[in-house]
């Protein structure tokens, strides 16, 4: 008897027990692009949006309220409460409590002064803003927490997930910034790089602390300038999409502001693997096969719909000799509460020539990095986005060769591992 129950009850419980994990059902949404928008349909938006705790609930909150429309709800919000489990009592408790529910890493009790607080204060947004909100508590060691997340926003069906960066600047200057420690920054890379939909990743300076912050019966004079800066590329193309949600709030001001390169300055840049640099200083890209052409015209599509739509968004170009310093410049001028970038994974030209650029927070990308660097003087709050794609799951870091217009490149000249991509236009 013990032998037949040992063998028999795993096939047992596999054949009645197939939880729906791993594959995409027909109402899943992996990215918002992936969202029906028109005006005879439109799909229910679903967030799960991270906090580490109560400060990080004003500048989550103004960035979701601005993302929902006003006419009507279609905004779904999970707020999850992240708390690392170490050996101290207050831990063990808390996943004592956790397991009485049958959920060991996920407490959905409101015990805890920093849980009543933080979901406490998205109930009263639930009310007011008349978005459906569900908290909860996640609770594990910061090497597997990013697991957590995932199979989160993958039994949710979330279409984003919103990280905290590791560093929040709590007044003006670097002085002011509160560092979260290198085990935080390790969380949210690795569910940058597990995550089964879109990601976006606030570094927050100051954003929903101010007195001008969106809401439902907020005056419309009264504004959040929001700046979206377009290169191009899939990640770009995803921090399009969410700019289009935010055209829609009536008290949110939306700018695009689309760096082009000179004619007559455009090189052919070469982006090889370079397997030696090291991952925390170095930007990883996409090692996907990519048609340039095509890449191109949907950008240009992406951007036609966009300025058609909403015909009344400013939109200007900018041509940028020194790309630093021209992306620098929107973030110090004050002129935008929030700038949105992608973190550029399969990049365009002028993109790919910041390959070589010592990163300080490579995972969120060249530009990204550069807008959430310390030193810089920017003083505007940066949203990075990267978009859900299996296609560029894979990254490596690399190292790029410049071409002039009248040289040809020939990939047998060229040394390394391999070639990311021939011909970076």
């Amino acid at each position: 008897m013990a032998l037949f129950t040992t063998f028999i009850t795993t096939p047992t419980v596999m054949a009645i027990y197939k939880p729906a994990r791993g594959g995409s059902s027909s109402g899943t949404h992996r990215k918002l692009g992936d969202l029906t928008t028109t005006k005879d349909a439109r799909d229910e938006l679903r967030i799960l949006a991270c906090a580490y705790g109560p400060g990080n609930v004003p500048s989550l909150i103004s960035l979701i309220e601005s993302t929902r429309s006003t006419k009507k709800s279609q905004l779904r919000l999970f707020i999850m409460h992240l708390v690392e489990l170490t050996e101290r009592p207050s831990s063990i408790t808390m996943v004592q409590r956790a397991r009485k529910n049958g959920l060991p890493f996920i407490n959905r009790s409101r015990r805890g002064e920093w849980h009543d607080r933080v979901s406490g204060a998205f109930q009263a947004y639930s009310h007011l803003g008349r978005v459906s909100v569900r908290p909860m508590t996640e609770i594990s060691a910061l090497a597997t927490m990013h697991e957590d997340i995932c199979q989160v926003a993958e039994n949710k069906r979330v279409a984003m997930i919103i990280l905290p960066f590791h560093k929040q600047w709590r007044g003006e200057g670097d002085e002011s910034m509160e560092n979260m420690g290198h085990g935080w920054r390790g969380v949210n890379r690795r569910v940058l790089k597990e995550a089964p939909c879109s990601v976006a990743v606030l570094v927050d300076r100051g954003f929903g602390n101010g007195s001008q912050k969106p809401g439902p019966n907020t005056n419309t004079d009264v504004t959040q300038k929001v700046c979206i800066v377009f290169f191009g590329g899939p990640d770009d193309r995803e921090a399009l999409v969410l700019g289009g949600r935010m055209a829609e709030h009536p008290a949110v001001e939306v700018t695009i502001l689309r760096f082009v390169g000179k004619e007559e300055e455009r090189n052919h840049v070469v982006l090889q693997l370079s397997p030696s640099k090291c991952s925390e200083q170095s930007y990883s890209f996409s090692t996907a096969a990519m048609n340039r052409e095509e890449e191109k015209d949907l950008d240009e599509t992406a951007m036609a719909e966009f300025r058609n739509t909403w015909a009344g968004t400013e939109y200007s170009e900018k041509e940028a000799s020194n790309i630093v310093e021209g992306v620098l410049a929107t973030g110090r001028s004050g002129d935008y509460d929030l700038i949105v970038v992608g973190k550029g994974r399969f990049p365009s030209t002028m993109v790919a020539e910041l390959a070589d650029r010592q990163a300080e927070h490579a995972e969120l990308g060249p530009i990204g990095d550069i807008l959430a660097s310390s030193g810089h003087g920017v003083v505007s709050s940066v949203l990075v986005i990267q978009q859900h794609d299996l296609a560029h799951k894979e990254e490596a870091q690399v190292s790029r060769v410049v071409h002039t217009e009248n040289e040809k490149y020939k990939p047998g000249e060229s040394s390394g591992v391999g070639v990311i991509s021939n011909d970076v236009v």
